[in-house]
């Protein structure tokens, strides 16, 4: 069991720091989610299409899970600076 705990530590460690990675997106309007508008204050090279692939429900609206599953799987990236 010990070696198995000592095993999975990196990649819980990993998965942690990626999660912690990911930048605050100010939710200006205080919705609950974030407009394309809004992701483009941080992702500043955010296109319409790019946001589209991000709202995978098609709402118009990004909710947190579809944001974190965008960060998860490389659609956002970390930005510079």
């Amino acid at each position: 069991m010990k070696r198995f705990a000592m095993i999975l530590a990196p990649v819980a460690l990993a998965t942690a720091a990626t999660a912690a990675d990911m930048p605050v997106v100010e939710d200006a309007d205080a919705s609950g989610n974030w407009s394309m508008a809004e992701l483009q204050t941080v992702w500043t090279d955010l296109t319409e299409d790019g946001f589209k692939a991000i709202d995978t429900n098609a709402d118009g609206a990004v909710d947190a899970a579809e944001l974190k599953t965008a960060w998860d799987n490389g659609v956002l990236k970390p930005v510079e600076g």
